[in-house]
């Protein structure tokens, strides 16, 4: 059968051919186009990516240089002001790339640190200076501003590109003070007997310990080490009696849904540790003997201790920040009062070098408020300890009168550095009974002490006592108490916080800024009379008492013969309490282990009290008389422009 040939048909099927191959071109070459562009994006993406992680590393570079500059100053307008952009321009540099290795085709075009005003704009200081934070009404919380920026030009496909990355550098003031407790000791401990109550943050920069149920933090408690429901292996305890504080859980102890944590080191103050004699700040069962020839870093108990000379230069003073700002409250004291084993009183005005005058309107005020050569019976110590006694209403009262002045500081209340430089040596003393006067011969064979009475009321400004002997605290102290009135923390017949909030003044009192620091400080209640001390415990009986004050001191660590006391007995006591209330409102800071009250806390005879203490908010805003501001120093996050 012949098949008949259509010529159109055959015609028709060819364009069909060629059309399809026409489309499948341009497909391909739409593909091609379409890959090559985002070839060419991903390209430039990636060389943008790897220019900003380059401009990112110069302005590390400059924050790494910018910190340590504001660190190093050496005069006190830039301490307090900052460095001008003048400075900044001497001080700082670019990376050199043995420091930041510079990528192929990645240039830095420019780069700067300038001092702003707190909304990040150029600083309009005639100095070049930031312009300081004002938002707040601390004076601790004041900040420092400065804008980091580093341009840096690329190579992309099409020709070069610049991109600009910026930061804020910032200095702010840190308070020592910012929780109720700080603890620098690598193991601390919370142990109490009788029910206590924290109601203030918790920090300890090391390993903390908690085996008793009768404890309750009520705020945030953090760690920088590890925290364990038991006693320290070194307790005696350890292995041989059960830790109770889980047994009922923990609702009672802590928030459940905010136990005590792993937080991050806080600065303390603006002393290097790194320059603190090591033997003095690692664990507390240390030697705690020189390692380095240098007496003037001996951990933080120097804040105590005046400055021994210094005659090597390499061996500076490191609390010593510049020639006219030193960290040791012995340098910041308006007042510097010295008593020889002779009874011999010195009295120096800021830093002079040369005593008062004893005709002299200041030293008769002074030495009209203090008593020297009684003593009072420490049974923890095993000594009669001499002690020279401050009236603190004698001081307010000169204050209010204008016979002594706040010389030191910039109006910042009133640092009184006390100290008995015959500690270690035998003297005749006596012990006074305040009742009735009576004096009973005794001998003080090494311990000096600083007592304070009459402290119901401080001068306005704020007061600091500061000793690197023992202090006794007798009675209330910055609450506004006198004769026959009480803040009702002392009067409540029960109280448990956070629900009940006796007030800790009386009337409308307000609280003054103020510290107590000392090698140990010791509690004597408002029911306390010298004499009683050489009586048995149960004449010793204690009533309830309040302290309105941080309180900063040393212990004496666990070890395998005796238990350190705790925190619970960071405050030493020495009196029947009874069921009654100990209340603090302020602070409590743990820095070192005591050089002169060292023996152990075994050795003391007395009844806790019911613990009810509670973080002072006002210590946020206002550091004690004495206590500089810590700076910290910070970088925001990066933008590009």
């Amino acid at each position: 059968m012949r098949v008949k040939h259509h010529p159109d048909c055959a015609g028709a099927g060819l364009l069909a051919v060629l059309f399809t191959m026409v489309i499948t071109s341009l497909l391909v070459a739409t593909i091609f186009s379409v890959t090559s562009a985002h070839v060419g994006i991903a390209r430039r993406t990636t060389d943008r990516a790897v220019a900003l992680a380059y401009g990112d590393g110069v302005i590390e570079s400059l924050y790494d240089q910018w910190r340590q500059a504001m660190i190093n100053v050496t005069n006190t307008t830039d301490r307090s002001s900052g460095l001008s952009n003048a400075a900044l321009t001497a001080t700082l540099s670019a990376p050199t790339t043995a420091d930041l290795p510079r990528p192929a085709g990645v240039t830095l075009t420019s780069w700067s640190v300038t001092a702003t005003t707190p909304l990040l704009e150029p600083t309009t200081d005639a100095d070049g200076r930031p312009i300081a934070e004002n938002g707040t009404r601390s004076r601790l919380r004041v900040r420092l501003h400065y804008l980091a920026r580093a341009t840096v030009q690329f190579r992309g496909p099409s020709g070069n590109n610049t991109a600009t990355v910026e930061r804020v550098f910032v200095r702010a003031g840190r308070n020592l003070f910012d929780n109720f407790f700080f603890g620098t000791q690598h193991n601390v401990e919370f142990h109490p007997g009788p029910p206590m109550y924290v109601n203030g943050t918790v920090f300890v920069a090391g390993n903390l310990f908690t085996a008793h149920d009768s404890l309750s933090f009520l705020k945030d408690v953090a760690f920088t080490g590890s925290h364990t429901n038991d006693f320290r292996k070194e307790d005696s305890r350890y292995g041989k009696e059960n830790p109770d504080i889980d047994n009922d859980g923990f609702a009672d102890n802590w928030d459940t849904d905010n136990p005590p944590r792993l937080g991050d080191q806080q600065k303390l103050f603006d002393t290097p540790v790194a320059n603190l004699d090591g033997n003095f700040i690692d664990d507390p069962n240390s030697n705690n003997s020189d390692s380095d020839g240098n007496l003037n870093n001996d951990g933080y108990r120097e804040i105590i201790e005046e400055q021994v000379a210094v005659t090597d230069p390499k061996k500076p003073d490191p609390l010593q920040l510049d020639a006219s700002t030193s960290e040791r409250l012995a340098s910041n004291a308006d007042y510097r009062i010295f008593v020889d084993a002779a009874n011999k009183l010195s009295i120096y005005k800021g830093p002079s070098t040369t005593p008062l005058p004893a005709a002299s309107g200041e030293y008769t005020a002074i030495s009209g408020a203090l008593v020297l050569n009684t003593a009072l019976r420490d049974v923890r110590d095993g000594d009669n300890v001499r002690v020279a006694t401050i009236d603190v209403g004698k001081i307010t009262a000169a204050h209010k009168a204008a016979k002594i002045a706040d010389s030191v500081g910039t109006n910042d209340g009133y640092v009184f550095y006390v100290a008995d430089r015959s500690t270690g040596t035998s003297v005749s003393t006596q012990v006074v009974n305040s009742s009735t006067g009576a004096k009973t011969a005794v001998t003080s064979s090494r311990s000096r002490g600083i007592k304070l009475v009459n402290g119901g009321t401080l001068p306005d400004s704020g007061m600091t006592v500061v000793s690197p002997n023992a202090i006794y605290v007798q009675g209330d102290y910055n609450t506004g108490s006198s004769s026959g009135k009480q803040p009702a923390s002392n009067t409540a017949s029960s109280y448990t916080p956070p629900k009940d909030t006796p007030s800790p003044v009386v009337g409308t009192y307000n609280r003054a800024p103020s510290a107590v620091v000392g090698d140990a400080i010791n509690i004597l209640s408002n029911g306390w009379n010298d004499a009683n001390s050489l009586l048995g415990k149960s004449s010793r009986i204690a009533s309830s008492t309040t302290i309105n004050a941080a309180l900063v001191a040393g212990n004496v660590p666990t070890t395998k013969s005796s238990y350190s006391g705790g925190i619970e007995n960071f405050t030493r006591f020495h009196e029947d309490w009874g069921g009654r209330y100990f209340t603090i409102y302020g602070a409590l800071a743990l820095l070192f282990d005591s050089a002169q009250g060292t023996r152990p806390w075994s050795a003391a005879d007395y009844t806790p009290p019911n613990r009810r203490w509670y973080y002072d908010n006002l210590l946020q805003d206002n550091n004690p008389p004495g206590f500089r501001v810590a700076r910290v120093y910070s970088r925001g996050r990066w933008a590009q422009r």
